[in-house]
């Protein structure tokens, strides 16, 4: 008969395995769907027909279609695609497929709850709160990506706004600076790279001017963001010198970088003095009352002795 240490060895090789398979199906449909971007484009540029479809794209045709029916175009929903945006995913059916895989996300926790524990009354109710934890955790998934996003695109846009500075010191155009940019800043700034080449794509696409720089101060998502994209928008069709305004931009951005560590700072030097408090105090509280309690402890019991001494010696 199995051992219960036997029995937890089967479910963590299990779970490392179910762990293991979904990641390599999430890296393979991954590499499906950029292999799926290129075909399309090469046969709209050769002409040769459409590409016949994966089940990888009917599976996500089938997603869209029922996240269109699950959500309207609500308050909410506008709320769920800022999010999205925020987060990083751009594109019009990230919303619908969101939907959808929060839905099975919360039914599956359920399902493996009242699997692992079996299905009464209370691992019923436990399972439901369970499934609404889960809906509600997807969302808050989405706005921590979305923040740790605008603390990278924060952190790297200062460097990126030197490189642009420097680029146009030469004398090129606004359009050969951020091409450049974009090709040197991978490394450095993967995060506002990616922002950039987006906004590169729209432009060699066709996209006005004002509408792909507007789309830029969207995608970067942070305040800083859109006052670049609105200097650019500024210096391109009201005209003016851009190198002067970007320079005084990059030393106030230098500036709040600056603010937000002097800040981050300060927020350190009080948890740590959380720690000290629930830490070093009561040992440090030992360490300075320890011997006076013992002494006490044996003048206490010295007296004892005494007086059991001299009550004996009476007797």
């Amino acid at each position: 008969m199995p051992t219960p240490a036997f029995n937890s060895l089967v479910w963590i090789v299990v779970g490392f395995s179910l762990a293991a398979g979904a990641l390599a199906l999430a890296l393979s449909a991954s590499a499906l769907m950029r292999q799926r971007d290129v075909s399309v484009r090469l046969s709209s540029l050769i002409g040769g027909g459409q590409v016949r479809g994966s089940l990888l794209d009917i599976l996500s045709g089938w997603t869209e279609t029922l996240g269109r029916r699950l959500i309207s175009d609500t308050a909410a929903a506008r709320e769920i695609r800022d999010l999205l945006a925020k987060a990083g995913f751009f594109r019009p059916v990230a919303l619908y497929v969101f939907v959808v895989l929060r839905l099975v996300f919360a039914a599956a926790g359920a399902v493996v709850f009242l699997g692992w524990f079996g299905v009464t009354p209370l691992n019923a109710g436990i399972a439901i709160v369970l499934a609404v934890l889960c809906y509600r955790y997807a969302a808050i998934a989405v706005k921590y990506m979305g923040e740790r996003r605008a603390q990278a695109i924060q952190r790297e846009l200062p460097s990126v706004l030197d490189i642009i500075l420097m680029v146009l010191d030469s004398g090129v155009s606004i359009d050969q600076c951020l091409h450049y940019v974009t090709t040197v800043i991978g490394a450095s700034a993967p995060t506002t790279a990616a922002v950039l080449i987006r906004h590169t794509a729209d432009i060699d696409s066709g996209v006005p001017y004002d509408v792909a720089l507007d789309r830029l101060g969207q995608r970067l998502a942070v305040d800083e963001g859109v006052d670049f994209a609105n200097l650019l928008k500024q210096a391109i069709f009201q005209g003016g010198e851009l190198g002067s305004s970007l320079r005084r931009f990059s030393a106030e951005l230098a500036d709040r970088r600056l603010a937000r560590a002097r800040e981050e700072g300060g927020r350190r030097a009080t948890y740590l003095t959380i720690v000290m408090v629930l830490f070093f105090v009561p040992v440090l509280l030992v360490i300075l009352m320890g011997p006076a309690a013992v002494r006490i402890g044996e003048t206490l019991t010295a007296a004892a002795h005494r007086a059991h001494s001299s009550e004996i010696r009476s007797k």
